[in-house]
C-alpha cells in the first residue's frame, strides 16, 4: 500500500495524528523546526529596552547557518517590568520583527522559572531573574518553597500556594493574546516553550532533602493523596504538584488565548528507577497525565563527542515514554560531531519535529568554540550544523511524514569521524550507503517506484530491476528539492552510474543534497 505524503486544510501550526503517532504541520504540509537557541543573558533587568537589541546580529547569521527558525527567551519579568499587571511586549514585538526580515521563524519560550541555576524565579538580580520584582519582593504574598530541614528558599517559588499561579497564568494569557494580536495573520511563532527545565529548588537535583516542598500547603497534599514517604514517591509528588496545580493552569491559559503547540523541555538524565526527567518536578508519565495539552516533552541532551549511534538512540528511547516525541530541545553546540549526528537520528527515527542545539553563540560542553563570532560570522560547529540543515530542508514533509516507519532509514557511522559502509532494507528495498568521515544520509523509500535520499558525502547504492540495456533508460534520477510539501522542483542532475552487470544503481551526494530516484 503506498504512504503518500498527507496535506491538511488547517494551514496553522499544529499536531495530526497519523499511523498513531504525533506529526507537526505548518501551512498544510509535515515541518520540521530547525534551530538553535539564543540566550537570556544579554537582556539586562532594568535595562530591558536599551539592551534588546543585544542579540540582533544573530538573526542574519542564523538564516545563512540555514535554521528554519530562532529559539528565543522571553523571561516573565520583561513582560511585566513595572509593576504587577503592567505589560511590555515590547521584546515579543522586537523578536518577531527580526525574524522576518531575516526569513526566519520563531520558537518561543517563556521563562518564567528556570532551573539550572540555584533557586527557580531568579538567580541574581541583573541577567538571571525571571519572576517580576514584585514577586521576588514580597514572600508573604508568593510563600517560596520549604526544604525538609525547614529552610525557606527566597529564590525558590511553592507552587502549592496559589497566589504566584495566579499571576503568573494572568501574564501568560496576556503575553500569547497579545501574539496573536500581533502574529496571528503571518504566524512567524510555530511553537511555545512553557518554562524551562520545570524544577522545584534548582540545579542541586541529587540532595534529597530538596525534592519536595515541605510548606506545610505541600505536606497536606502529600498526605492526601496518599504518598508514602520514599524518594521515588517525592519525585512522583513534585511532578504531580507542579502538574496539577501550576504547569496546566498555565498551559491552558496559554492555549485558550492562541492555541500554538506547546512543550517542556527537561534536564537530561533519571534521578531514580521509575521516573523520567532529570529534576524533581520532572517526570514524563505524570507530566502527560496532569498536562494533557502539552505536545511533547522535550530532551535537553548533551553528550561526549565520542558516543556512538547505539548510545544516542538508547538515550532517545528513554524520553519515548507513553507516545512521548524525544525532541532535542538542547545538546551541544561545539564543534564536536555530537549535534549533527543526533539531528539526524531525532528527526529521522524518532519523529522530532524540532532540533534545537544551544546556543549560537555560547558553545556547551565544551568552551570558547561558538557557532557565530561577535562580528556575526559563521564559525567552528556552525558549518556542520548547516550541512544537515541545508539537507533536511530540501525534503522535509518528507522526512517528517515517513519518520519512525520502515520507509524511512537513517545512515551514519556506528562512532563518529569513521568511514562506513550499511546495508539495509528500506521499505523491503535493499540499499547500501557508504560514507566518508562525517557523512550521513536519509533513505526513504516514498513510493513502490521511486527513493529519495537526502544527505552529504555519501554513496548510495540499490537495485530497482531495471539496471539492464534497454529498460535502464526508463531510470530516472535527479536532485533537486520539494516546494510546498509535494512539488519536486529539479536542481540538475546528479553523477549516477548503472552496473549491469551486478545490476546496481550508484548515485553519490558530496555537498548536501536530495536525490530522486524514479524507475
Amino acid at each position: 500500500m503506498e504512504m503518500k505524503v498527507r496535506r491538511s486544510r488547517n494551514t496553522a501550526p499544529h499536531f495530526e495524528k497519523v499511523a498513531g503517532r504525533k506529526v507537526f504541520y505548518d501551512k498544510g504540509w509535515p515541518a520540521l523546526i530547525l534551530t538553535v537557541e539564543i540566550p537570556w543573558l544579554g537582556l539586562v533587568h532594568g535595562r530591558y529596552r536599551e539592551t534588546m537589541d543585544f542579540y540582533d546580529h544573530f538573526y542574519p547569521a542564523a538564516a545563512k547557518m540555514g535554521l528554519t527558525a530562532m529559539k528565543v527567551p522571553v523571561k516573565w519579568a520583561m513582560v511585566e517590568p513595572k509593576g504587577k499587571g503592567q505589560y511590555d511586549f515590547s521584546y515579543l514585538e522586537h523578536a518577531i520583527e527580526k525574524a522576518r526580515g531575516n526569513g526566519l521563524d520563531l520558537v518561543v519560550g517563556w521563562f518564567g522559572h528556570y532551573a539550572s541555576g540555584d533557586g527557580t524565579i531568579y538567580r541574581n538580580m541583573h541577567d538571571e531573574l525571571f519572576a517580576p520584582e514584585y514577586v521576588i519582593a514580597d514572600d508573604g504574598k508568593y510563600p517560596r518553597a520549604v526544604d525538609a530541614d525547614g529552610i525557606a528558599h527566597h529564590n525558590a517559588a511553592s507552587y502549592a500556594c496559589g497566589d504566584i499561579v495566579k499571576v503568573e497564568t494572568a501574564a501568560f494569557r496576556a503575553f500569547m493574546r497579545h501574539m496573536r494580536k500581533i502574529d496571528g495573520a503571518r504566524k512567524t511563532v510555530k511553537m511555545i516553550q512553557v518554562e524551562n527545565e520545570i524544577a522545584q529548588f534548582g540545579a542541586d537535583r541529587r540532595n534529597r532533602k530538596m525534592w519536595r516542598d515541605h510548606r506545610p500547603e505541600a505536606d497536606k497534599l502529600f498526605k492526601e493523596w496518599k504518598y508514602k514517604k520514599t524518594g521515588l514517591a517525592e519525585l512522583i509528588f513534585t511532578a504531580r504538584l507542579m502538574g496539577e496545580k501550576w504547569l496546566n493552569p498555565l498551559c491552558k491559559a496559554g492555549r485558550e488565548e492562541y492555541p500554538l503547540p506547546q512543550f517542556f523541555n527537561y534536564v537530561s538524565g533519571i534521578l531514580a528507577k521509575g521516573s523520567v526527567g532529570g529534576s524533581p518536578g520532572e517526570d514524563i508519565a505524570t507530566h502527560i497525565k496532569t498536562v494533557p495539552m502539552v505536545d511533547f516533552i522535550g530532551r535537553n541532551l548533551y553528550m561526549q563527542p565520542q558516543r556512538t549511534v547505539t548510545e544516542m538512540r538508547g538515550a532517545l528511547r528513554e524520553w519515548s515514554v507513553g507516545g512521548n516525541i524525544p525532541a532535542i530541545t538542547e545538546t551541544n553546540s561545539g564543534p564536536d560531531p555530537v549535534a549533527p549526528r543526533l539531528a539526524y537520528l531525532s528527526i529521522g527515527e524518532f519523529g522530532a519535529p524540532i532540533f534545537a542545539p544551544w546556543a549560537l553563540n555560547i558553545s556547551y560542553p565544551g568552551s570558547h568554540f561558538p557557532y557565530v563570532l561577535k562580528d556575526g560570522t559563521l564559525a567552528n560547529g556552525a558549518f556542520a550544523l548547516r550541512d544537515v540543515y541545508l539537507s533536511l530542508r530540501k525534503a522535509m514533509a518528507h522526512v517528517a511524514w515517513f519518520a519512525c516507519t520502515d520507509k524511512l532509514r537513517v545512515f551514519m557511522s556506528e562512532k563518529p569521524g569513521e568511514s562506513f559502509r550499511e546495508t539495509s532494507k528500506v521499505g523491503g528495498l535493499k540499499v547500501s550507503v557508504g560514507g566518508a568521515a562525517g557523512g550521513q544520509g536519509i533513505v526513504i523509500r516514498t513510493g513502490k517506484r521511486e527513493i529519495l535520499a537526502v544527505g552529504y558525502r555519501i554513496t548510495v547504492s540499490l537495485a530497482t530491476g531495471m539496471e539492464k540495456w534497454p529498460q535502464l533508460n526508463k531510470i530516472k534520477v535527479s536532485e533537486g528539492f520539494y516546494r510546498d510539501g509535494d512539488k519536486w522542483v529539479p536542481e540538475g542532475s546528479p553523477k549516477y552510474t548503472i552496473d549491469q552487470s551486478r545490476k546496481l544503481l550508484r548515485f553519490h551526494l558530496e555537498e548536501p543534497a536530495a536525490v530522486r530516484v524514479r524507475w
